[in-house]
């Protein structure tokens, strides 16, 4: 089915489509806030369980991925940032039995969930909590990290040129990054997953995923923090819909 066929079978108006066909303006950044914490929609329990069941499968994959690409060496020490509800840095630490987990944290809400979830997962003891934020991270002393990675926090960063320098810091001389998160410069396609397909399967959390690519760099704009940084082994990858960091 073509995009145009697909458009007209949802019921989408033919307006609204020509006028996002159109659309190659990129626009500002919104900011999305600072940590995520209990809301009178939902409380953190019920944001973990919903990630848990929604996002799995990528998360599966993400770590798949840092396993079997990235290969952190033998008794690893792992910083993630923004692990949120901890899925990823958990099962991580599951499929590999010799690494340990940092998570840095600012939600005091998620904390208390990523505890819960690793207790519940029997990793707890190689799998810690931190509250920080990336910009400033004075807790942990230079070059401790073999890998640094996170996944979907990126757009929470409010200043990701000291974020990267602080990641910098803390990553051994030989150590690794993986960072993953949406884009802002998104093409028709991705408009169309996003929009249309995105309305229907995520329902009335859909506006959180909005939220998080309004609030997203552009590819452009994450390699003109990492030069400035003075970081010149990461490397951006994209696809359509995101954006990857790693390292050469």
């Amino acid at each position: 089915m073509s995009l145009k066929s697909a458009y007209h079978a949802f019921g989408i108006k033919k307006k609204w489509c020509k006028q996002m066909a159109k659309s190659k303006k990129i626009r500002p950044r919104i900011p999305e806030g600072e940590a995520i914490l209990d809301t009178p929609e939902f409380t953190m329990e019920e944001y973990s369980e919903r990630m848990k069941k929604n996002m799995g499968f990528e998360y599966r994959n993400i770590i798949k991925h840092i396993i079997k690409s990235i290969d952190p060496p033998q008794g690893a020490i792992i910083l993630e940032i923004g692990p949120g509800p901890g899925w990823i840095g958990i099962w991580l630490a599951k499929e590999r039995p010799d690494v340990r987990v940092d998570g840095l944290e600012p939600s005091a809400d998620m904390q208390r969930v990523a505890r819960k979830n690793a207790k519940d997962e029997n990793v707890a003891e190689r799998v810690n909590y931190i509250t920080g934020y990336v910009e400033n991270m004075e807790m942990i002393p230079d070059q401790k990290y073999d890998l640094v990675l996170s996944n979907d926090s990126l757009h929470h960063w409010e200043n990701p040129l000291n974020g990267f320098k602080e990641i910098s810091r803390v990553l051994k001389p030989d150590g690794k990054v993986y960072i993953k998160d949406e884009r802002r410069d998104l093409g028709l396609r991705a408009k169309f997953i996003v929009h249309v397909l995105g309305r229907l399967i995520a329902g009335n959390w859909w506006k959180y995923w909005k939220s998080s690519i309004d609030a997203s760099y552009t590819p452009q704009e994450v390699q003109q923090f990492l030069e400035q940084a003075d970081i010149s082994n990461w490397f951006v990858n994209t696809d359509f819909l995101g954006i990857s960091i790693e390292t050469k």
